[in-house]
């Protein structure tokens, strides 16, 4: 397949995966709204979770479609062998996630973690982070898809330098986190959402593209 083809097909991917959070408005509107007849605008903790329950199982479907879909047309993601991790990346890569840390600790004046147990169950509370948890996978693969877009349209398969997925994330979700909760412009939310966006996309490559190194460092960076 021609370079100019596949690095347009994995930057399709990416947005389709962007997609997942309108998905949201769907749950919203088309689900809660109208079928369970639920008043979105006044949740109740209980009607909160159920939400947070929905999006789970949506997103998990979306994501488990795109991934197979993937995988069988493009042959991405494959498998990747382990290798050596520098001294150097391990430290810019912890870096990024400090900084992550230090953006969530502005928002909440403590732990993300701590401030999401306040007033809530135990349910209520591993619902919540269930759908947070899905949302870094969502927030993840975007940032792969958008760098193998650009690798391949620079026939760079093997050495990045530039965070081309984190521009991609930050151009996505980033920006919309200016708007995501329908309340105006929230300035502050967008801009450190675009910030986190690049950052992910440095920890990503600095973690030797490594799937499972890069979500633990997002995660932590998000959720803790």
């Amino acid at each position: 397949m021609d370079n100019n083809v596949k690095w347009r097909k994995y930057l399709g991917v990416s947005l389709l995966l962007f997609a997942a959070f309108l998905l949201e408005y769907v749950a919203l509107l088309v689900i809660e709204m109208l079928i369970m007849r639920m008043d979105i605008g006044n949740y109740t903790a209980k009607e909160r979770s159920v939400h947070h329950l929905i999006m789970v199982i949506i997103w998990t479907l979306y994501l488990c479609f795109i991934l197979f879909y993937s995988r069988k047309h493009y042959d991405f993601p494959q498998k990747k062998e382990k290798t050596t991790i520098s001294t150097k990346n391990w430290v810019v890569a912890a870096s990024c996630m400090i900084c992550c840390k230090i953006m969530t600790f502005i928002d909440w004046h403590t732990l993300k973690m701590i401030g999401e147990l306040q007033g809530k169950s135990v349910l209520q509370f591993i619902l919540q982070y269930l759908y947070y948890i899905v949302e870094v996978g969502i927030v993840l693969l975007i940032i792969i898809y958008g760098q193998k877009a650009f690798d391949v349209r620079r026939n760079r398969e093997r050495e990045s330098d530039f965070p081309f997925g984190g521009i991609v994330l930050a151009a996505t979700w980033g920006i919309f986190h200016f708007v995501s909760r329908g309340v105006g412009i929230e300035v502050w939310n967008g801009i450190s959402c675009v910030i986190f966006s690049i950052l992910g996309g440095i920890m990503y490559l600095r973690l030797d593209k490594d799937f499972l190194y890069s979500y633990i460092f997002i995660a932590i960076g998000y959720l803790l």
